[in-house]
């Protein structure tokens, strides 16, 4: 297990109190702000299976509670706190806000600074709506005395309220079980103030997910966020405004990787088929980020999962293509001229990824008879490296023969 106390510690300094807490793992990166009454150590089990999926994470005491300063008697300066925590994390982090650290994360993000930093929210049994009475019985039935803040928040919720309804991030609410304060008539209306938000259940834990059911909570996180980072670095480098056949590139990014994880795609390949167009390819000139930063890339997806954007970007598609067949492929890097042998995974992932890119311009695209012909014999060549079972979902395509 995870423990936090023994990973990089960090601290941020504010105007009238310290932060400390630690960060853990590499990858796009998860800020998790816990409850009040609890501290950072409740995230240990949740970051273990984060950071085995290919997260870093991040995780402070907030202000009035374990080795952190200052009092937590009202929202504001708990927002102010998350604001600054966001703002020290890379672009694009993922923030998850457990009851208090909730609350807090959607008043920050009143602030423009805050929401550009963000990939999407995740709101840990908390909704931006509750009846004092049923607080105050669950917090005495829980030996926890925040009435102070609990009176503060609740004068605070019709402007919590109107945060939410202007947010165009994702929002993810993960709910506890019947032992949750939160009701079905405070979900919906959380839906009516973000349509585009969605509610997954934890049903074996109570209000405190991350102390109950750690793995559950990690694992629904994990699989609901994944790309979330990524969307948010291809939407500020314009993917949505660049045409490509079949709408825009960021369509086309999300079709390529629906494809993959169709056929089959690790987590790093389906990550790779999101961003396979970030550098341009031999196919396509327009790249949206130069190689000198490749690090917002790596940042947003992993280092694993950017290699094979780069890979699959550098291909020099006359000198690679002509050896196809072989194993292991020799793959001519149009950048610098070198060439490399993708021998077995490497190869799998750049056959699958090549193999969904060039089924959807197929599907999409304006083509010559000759060049569906030959996108026909490239799916044929490169299903060789392909898993048998995605090589047999392949025969039954008819993409490529319209």
């Amino acid at each position: 297990m995870i423990d936090f106390t023994a990973r990089r510690a960090r601290h941020i300094v504010r105007p009238d109190a310290v932060l400390r807490g630690e960060e853990a793992g590499i990858g796009p990166t998860v800020l998790l702000l816990h409850a009040g009454g609890e501290r950072r150590g409740v995230w240990a089990p949740v970051a273990e299976v984060l950071v085995d999926a290919g997260f870093r994470c991040v995780a402070f005491d907030q202000r009035g509670h374990g080795d952190s300063g200052g009092s937590a008697h009202a929202l504001a300066p708990c927002a102010a706190d998350v604001a600054a925590m966001v703002c020290a994390e890379p672009a694009g982090c993922v923030v998850v806000g457990a009851s208090l650290g909730g609350f807090a994360a959607i008043a920050a993000l009143e602030s423009p600074a805050v929401r550009a930093r963000m990939a999407g929210l995740v709101l840990v049994d908390v909704v931006p709506a509750f009846e004092l009475d049923p607080v105050r019985r669950f917090l005495a039935a829980h030996g926890l005395d925040d009435a102070e803040i609990v009176e503060d928040i609740f004068a605070e919720l019709p402007r919590l309220q109107r945060i939410t309804a202007d947010l165009d991030l994702p929002v993810l609410l993960v709910r506890g079980g019947s032992e949750s304060p939160v009701t079905d008539d405070q979900v919906d209306g959380l839906v009516r103030l973000a349509p585009h938000a969605t509610v997954a259940r934890v049903w074996g834990a109570g209000h405190l997910v991350a102390r109950d059911r750690p793995v559950e909570l990690a694992e629904t996180i994990a699989a609901h966020t994944v790309t979330w980072p990524a969307l948010a670095l291809l939407r500020d480098l314009g993917a949505g405004r660049l045409d490509h056949p079949g709408g825009n590139l960021l369509d086309h990014l999300h079709r390529v990787h629906d494809l993959v994880r169709n056929l089959g795609g690790s987590r790093n390949v389906c990550l790779a088929a999101l961003c396979h167009a970030t550098y341009g390819t031999d196919g396509f000139p327009h790249a949206l980020l130069p190689l000198d930063e490749r690090n917002r890339l790596r940042t947003a997806i992993g280092d694993e999962a950017e290699a094979l954007v780069y890979r699959y970007a550098a291909c020099d598609r006359t000198e690679t293509y002509a050896c196809l067949g072989t194993t292991p492929l020799p793959l001519t890097d149009r950048f610098t001229g070198d060439t490399i042998d993708l021998t077995t995974n490497e190869l799998t992932d750049f056959a699958l990824l090549t193999i969904a890119n060039e089924l959807d311009v197929a599907r999409h695209a304006t083509l010559t008879p000759e060049a569906r012909r030959g996108i026909r014999a490239l799916v044929q060549a490169l299903s060789t490296y392909v898993p048998a079972a995605a090589a047999q979902a392949l025969t039954t395509e008819p993409s490529n023969e319209r």
